[in-house]
């Protein structure tokens, strides 16, 4: 792979701008068209949404293309053992909330329809994957410091 120049303190104020771009339009878009009936307006959300994330897919590109070897290697080392604990405390919490469903009174805030129950359960195993992300990567910073 060719060298390129790290990104420095303008580049990372420019790719935190640029994501927060990304997500006001997105966030923007999203809600104009969530009002919309039709199969019209589903699909157009659909296209909407993937433009959006293919947007955020290619600064993160070219973010990493800019990272030296070792914050590489701490990011990857952090994406496998903390998202894949993270993963894991949501699957106990999916295991518990399916096989003992009367013994658990989940909060009216999670959402009342099986769509915003889902949703709440993905939100929420991310949540643990990025805490999950967080610390393994202090820990291997920390580890080699």
């Amino acid at each position: 792979m060719k060298s390129t120049k790290p990104l420095g303190l303008k580049g990372v104020a420019i790719l935190f701008g640029l994501v927060l771009l990304i997500g006001f339009f997105g966030g923007l878009g999203s809600g104009f068209l969530a009002d919309r009936p039709g199969s019209g307006a589903f699909w157009t959300t659909v296209a909407f949404t993937t433009v959006m994330m293919a947007a955020v897919l290619g600064v993160s590109f070219w973010w990493w293309s800019r990272l030296d070897e070792a914050a590489r290697e701490a990011h990857k080392w952090a994406w496998y053992w903390g998202g894949s604990s993270g993963m894991l405390i949501g699957l106990v919490f999916m295991l518990v909330l399916t096989t003992r469903p009367a013994d658990i009174a989940l909060p009216a805030s999670l959402g009342e329809t099986p769509a915003e129950l889902v949703g709440a359960g993905m939100v929420i195993t991310l949540g643990f994957q990025l805490i999950g992300y967080g610390l393994a990567w202090a820990w291997w910073w920390v580890g080699r410091r």
